[in-house]
């Protein structure tokens, strides 16, 4: 489990509803980076039209609070490449 004191710190900020981009630009990835969270580690979506998606930041929160045990099946770690 990650510090959720520095997870708090890093979301102080953000808005209630956190855009892809913004997410990314949030947590230094690649955009296709967070695209993969959602697909492959079941990171929270709400759609607000048609191919249009927002994240609540306590989805993200809770998300962010356990990435550290998630796994890759192929390299047993979560990166951004």
């Amino acid at each position: 489990m990650n510090d959720p004191k520095v997870i708090d710190t890093l979301l102080r900020e953000a808005p209630d509803l956190i855009t892809p981009e913004e997410l990314a630009a949030l947590m230094r990835v690649n955009p296709t980076t967070v695209t993969r969270w959602v697909r492959d580690y079941g990171l929270k979506t709400i759609s607000v039209g048609p191919r249009l998606r927002r994240f609540l930041k306590e989805d993200v929160r809770e998300f962010l609070l356990y990435s550290d045990e998630l796994s890759d099946s192929s390299s047993g770690e979560v990166s951004d490449g």
